[in-house]
């Protein structure tokens, strides 16, 4: 047996006859001529003490990318790790069986969440896995995926700083329904998200809704952000909704979709008279103009813009004027569970969100408190201070 060189290995290829040489210094070190004319350096070693126990052989790499002194080496490091008790074939064996991140995650996607969310949200998670946690940790094995490599990657986002927390939370989620032993998405420290408390001031919505009527966009823009700002729905449930979703009476638009399941809006008489007078062209409430889908995302962005340029409101966006619907029925006394059901949500935590805090309500009350305690102290009579009711620019 010689030692494998550079020699041995170049007259291994001459003989041209597919064969194994083991290593005279080294046991367990050998290198290989396959068929398609390549070389492999390999280890082979007994994977316990014994005859009983079979021999492993472990490619180590192929010549070219490994020099015959580095293949030496790191067979060395190979044996030393059986030595200590490990078995390298076996543990490779078991990583190539393991699933990768992107295996996890499209099957977390097929079993959990196409189960239990809906469409658009079903949409929404299955663009990031594909396009955002995929391309970043889609080819790794369970086992070398790292919180050091997710806390990096995220640290990286600072760009898209909700987005990239949104993220986290479904590689997050993905990985628990994987059921590993310590998931390496837990403990990362999450952007910290604005909390954005923007609210139209009566004099602002009536700017909004004089330049609704002003402006020249599509009518069915137009209807769309009068729906918005007086039943306080999404912005993607009038987009969709169907002319018989509404009941007969026209008091009522159900949602089949709702994330609580089926839920209905309820029509006010002023909803009830613009959507008496909007057109039925089409089976949608607020259609394209072939009238054979509703109107697009984009084309109502664009509409938005030019109202809210009209009205002198720069900063206002469409989502908030689901905001200033819940946060006036607030002002009007509402309860939390009323306003939740209104709204849609699941929780009452979600409804608070939407309600922003109103300044003005809260003065009063103090002033009334202020009063009668000052009534305390003087011993004469405490002025009657009215709580105003409604919501206050």
């Amino acid at each position: 047996m010689p030692k494998i060189s550079k020699r041995t290995i170049d007259e291994l290829i001459g003989s041209g006859k597919p064969r194994v040489i083991r290593d005279e210094d080294l046991k367990g070190f050998g290198v290989r001529l396959n068929r398609d004319g390549t070389v492999s350096y390999l280890v082979e070693y007994r994977a316990g003490r014994g005859r009983g126990f079979p021999v492993r052989r472990l490619v180590l790499g192929r010549h070219g990318a490994l020099t015959p002194d580095k293949a030496r080496d790191l067979a060395k490091t190979t044996l030393a790790r059986v030595v200590a008790g490990a078995d390298p074939a076996a543990e490779r064996s078991g990583l190539r069986k393991e699933a990768t991140i992107a295996e996890v995650l499209r099957h977390a996607l097929v079993t959990h969440w196409s189960v239990k969310s809906k469409a658009s949200t079903l949409k929404n998670f299955s663009h990031t896995i594909e396009h955002s946690l995929i391309p970043a940790f889609g080819s790794m094995r369970l086992s070398e995926l790292t919180r050091a490599r997710i806390r990096v990657w995220h640290a990286r986002q600072a760009h898209r700083r909700r987005q990239a927390n949104l993220d986290l939370a479904i590689l997050r989620k993905a990985l628990n329904l994987a059921e590993v032993k310590e998931n390496p998405a837990h403990g990362i420290d999450l952007f910290p998200e604005r909390q954005r408390d923007r609210v139209p001031t009566d004099a602002e919505l009536a700017a909004v809704l004089k330049a609704i009527d002003a402006v020249s966009v599509r009518s069915a823009a137009k209807l769309l952000f009068k729906l918005l700002i007086l039943t306080g729905a999404r912005t993607s449930k009038w987009r969709t909704a169907e002319w018989s979703w509404i009941a007969a009476d026209g008091r009522t638009l159900h949602l089949p979709d709702a994330k609580a399941g089926a839920r209905p809006i309820v029509l006010s008489s002023v909803v009830q008279a613009l959507l008496a007078r909007a057109p039925r062209s089409s089976r949608y409430v607020i259609p394209n103009d072939a009238g054979e889908a509703p109107l697009s995302p984009s084309i109502a962005g664009k509409a938005w813009e030019a109202v809210r340029e009209a009205s002198g409101v720069g900063d206002l966006r469409v989502h908030d004027l689901r905001h200033a619907f819940a946060t006036r029925g607030a002002a009007l006394g509402a309860s939390g569970v009323i306003l939740r059901d209104a709204l849609g949500h699941k929780t009452l935590a979600m409804t608070n969100r939407y309600v922003s805090r109103q300044t003005d309500p809260v003065r009063e009350l103090a002033e009334r408190i202020g009063a009668q305690i000052e009534a305390v102290r003087t011993g004469k009579a405490a002025p009657v201070v009215k709580l105003r009711k409604g919501p206050r620019a």
